[in-house]
């Protein structure tokens, strides 16, 4: 005789009104309850197992707060890092408008005037006798983000990038080009990864300042100057007109300091601190005559042509 499941229900042989299905340890077996043999179609009903050592609780008060906290982190972490992190963005539009931080006036310069980071979103032409960006407060961080900050027209504007009154300032991960001062420090600040080109002066540092993996080039001017007491590595500062490096004092390590118009490395003793030198490439500057003024340690072996003092 067929044995014919309803809904919900399982085909088991005809011979059995009550058949074990499946037993799992802790359980009650799965099973299944049949109509008689007499029936003209058998219906068997299924009868799923339980869990004898599962119980259904309430969902307590703990459990509640942390549901609430995962769904709180959930909310978190949707919102843009931008927001999480406190970055304030900056870009032509936002710098003509104003109000970047509290105190800043529409147009140029860009007045930050709270500590933190500022990443730009975009290219910041900057126009004749107005600076670029003016930081106000220490410890403010300016993150290109690749983009560019430029003179419009070339060598009308003064400084992109101005610091001097305050310390801590780190700029990064860009471009500067057709200033008059590329970026002015105060104490303590930290240059990384940039590209200045065709600018007046390049960079000035200030007292425990440092410089590292950048590019300064083709300025009318000096490379790097008014350096007191800083550390300046794994740079390329060539094709200046003045000096490549000017150090008051410090380490002047790692650079290709080549084909600017004076001495490639200008060493004083800034604070009664002598500057070391090593592991730099020199030659080309000065007209291919003395790469090195004033007094220096080697701290590592140099490469000059002419020779290094």
């Amino acid at each position: 005789m067929p044995v014919i499941a309803d809904p919900q229900r399982t085909r088991v042989p005809g011979a059995l009104q009550h058949a074990v299905l499946l037993r799992r340890p802790g359980t009650v077996p799965d099973s299944a309850f049949c109509d008689g043999p007499g029936s003209a179609v058998q219906r068997c009903t299924l009868h799923r197992a339980r869990d004898t050592h599962s119980k259904e609780r309430p969902m307590t008060t703990r459990s509640k707060t942390i549901a609430a906290f995962v769904a709180a982190s959930t909310v978190l972490l949707a919102v843009p890092a931008a927001a999480m992190d406190g970055e304030i963005l900056i870009d032509q539009a936002k710098v003509n408008a104003g109000a970047i931080t509290q105190g800043d006036a529409p147009g140029f310069p860009a007045t930050l005037s709270r500590p933190g980071r500022y990443k730009l979103t975009g290219n910041l032409k900057v126009p004749a006798g107005k600076n670029g960006i003016e930081v106000a407060q220490h410890d403010v961080t300016i993150d290109l983000n690749g983009f560019t900050i430029s003179s419009n027209p070339p060598g009308e504007a003064p400084t992109a990038v101005d610091a001097q009154d305050v310390s801590g300032l780190r700029v990064t991960n860009g471009t500067i080009t057709g200033f008059f001062y590329a970026i002015v420090t105060g104490e303590l600040g930290v240059i990384e990864d940039m590209r200045i080109v065709s600018s007046g002066h390049g960079v000035a540092l200030e007292k425990g300042s440092r410089i590292r993996n950048s590019t300064i080039a083709n300025g009318s001017a000096a490379g790097i100057t008014s350096c007191k007491q800083c550390l300046i590595e794994q740079n390329v500062v060539t094709g200046n007109g003045l000096s490549g490096i000017s150090v008051a004092g410090g380490s002047v390590l790692g650079n290709v300091i080549a084909g600017n118009g004076d001495y490639g490395l200008v060493s004083s003793t800034g604070d009664a601190i002598w500057a070391g030198y090593g592991n730099n490439l020199l030659f080309g500057n000065n007209g291919g005559n003395a790469q090195v003024f004033g007094p220096a340690f080697q701290l590592h072996p140099n490469v000059c042509q002419p020779a290094c003092p």
